[in-house]
């Protein structure tokens, strides 16, 4: 029988807060994805599998953005970075630290 003491504790994983670099990841995935996209239109229009090539890298590209989308919370940030001011000399701290 497994006693309390030898149980593990149970990681948190597949968000964006357990993992630092993870969107770093995800955004060079993407990065590459696009840059393979680009390649391909430009280049490979004559291959015999152009079209699937295409919509099989357009299809991840899509998926991948609505991954990040769901584990980042995008919007949060927007709207955080969009509540402030212009320009940084207006940005003032209420509770600086001493």
């Amino acid at each position: 029988m497994i006693s309390d003491d030898d149980k593990l504790p149970i990681l948190k994983t597949y968000s964006m807060d357990d993992v630092g670099t993870r969107l770093d990841f995800l955004t060079d995935l993407y990065d590459l994805w696009k840059t393979a996209l680009d390649i391909l239109e430009r280049y490979d229009k004559n291959s015999p599998r152009y079209d699937a090539r295409k919509l099989e890298l357009e299809s991840a590209t899509k998926l991948l953005v609505a991954h990040m989308e769901i584990c980042y919370n995008e919007n949060l940030t927007r709207k955080t970075v969009d509540a402030l001011p212009k320009h940084g000399e207006d940005i003032h701290d209420d509770n600086p630290s001493k």
